[in-house]
């Protein structure tokens, strides 16, 4: 078996990270022909998996979801399966397919299953396991400047602070395939899921899966912030926020309109998407996933 091992030297915490050079020892071990290649900037994993189409039989990814959607982002519609190495500070996409250790991610490539998973689409920018809006994309964007060795507790830290300072933001959901308002209404946050878990566990739709080809879009209208910070622990912990302010869509094709600059989240990337209206859908193509048998 020929593997392309991509690993990025600075996902998650310096204690106990896996280097590209250890990963790449793991799988020869196990007879693999395997060539380590270390990113050097943002965007570099997508032209690594890109350029081994064709020369591999399998390209593994080293780090968190940050890793794992530019090296899946280089895949799509290629048919070279992809592979993870769990090493991140939130691995929520490769844990919620089977793969939470680095040992059932060896399982996946020597003696797993490849299946085709559904890939997201935010505009014109992929993602694979969630997309955040308002509130999430905030808590995205602190939790990313806060100290790494924290791992999940950035995230709850993050969520606490905007849940006391965020005033909330309008947004109008249009009906697919139409200019008809089904909701509008003033969000502390969105989370549009292809998987069960966000924000290294977060559980806010527990019944999304990766291959339906719908999302689950997880409303939440604003709350008090005493209300809000007895619910974050709930949602941290892995439970579903069962409340009145919470709500979920599922459909392959949605657009929202704001009249501000959006903050957001791409698979735990954060960015500002500017005023207007934005389109969140399903694609056709697929990516072709290693998941333990």
């Amino acid at each position: 078996m020929r593997i392309l091992v991509i690993a990025n030297p600075v996902a998650g915490p310096s204690r106990g990270r896996l280097s590209g050079e250890q990963a790449g020892d793991l799988l020869t071990a196990r007879g693999a022909r395997v060539t380590v290649q270390t990113t050097r900037a943002p965007g570099h994993a997508t032209e690594l998996a890109r350029e081994a189409v064709g020369s591999v039989d399998v390209v593994v990814a080293v780090g968190g979801d940050g890793t794992v959607l530019e090296t899946a982002s280089g895949l799509v519609g290629t048919g070279l399966p992809l592979a993870v190495l769990p090493s991140g500070s939130g691995n929520d996409f490769a844990t919620a397919n089977g793969v939470g250790t680095i040992a059932a991610g060896i399982e996946s490539i020597f003696a797993g299953q490849v299946c085709e998973l559904d890939v997201g689409a935010l505009d014109e920018a992929l993602f694979f396991n969630s997309v955040g809006l308002l509130g999430s994309g905030l808590v995205s964007g602190t939790a990313n400047r806060l100290r790494r060795w924290l791992g999940q507790r950035r995230y709850v830290l993050a969520g606490a602070y905007h849940v006391m300072t965020f005033k909330g933001q309008r947004l109008q959901w249009l009906a697919p395939g139409s200019d008809e308002t089904v909701i509008d209404d003033v969000f502390m946050m969105v989370e549009v899921c292809n998987g069960p878990l966000t924000g290294g566990g977060f559980r806010f739709a527990p019944d999304a899966v990766f291959d339906d080809g719908l999302l689950d879009i997880c409303l939440f209208r604003m709350v008090g912030a005493l209300t809000g910070l007895r619910l974050l622990p709930r949602a941290a912990g892995g439970q579903t926020i069962n409340h009145t302010a919470a709500s979920v869509l599922r459909a392959g094709d949605m657009r929202f309109v704001s009249d501000e600059p959006v903050a957001y989240h791409r698979d735990g990337e954060p960015g500002i998407l500017p005023a207007g209206m934005h389109r969140i859908r399903i694609l056709e193509e697929k990516l072709r996933f290693c998941r333990p048998a």
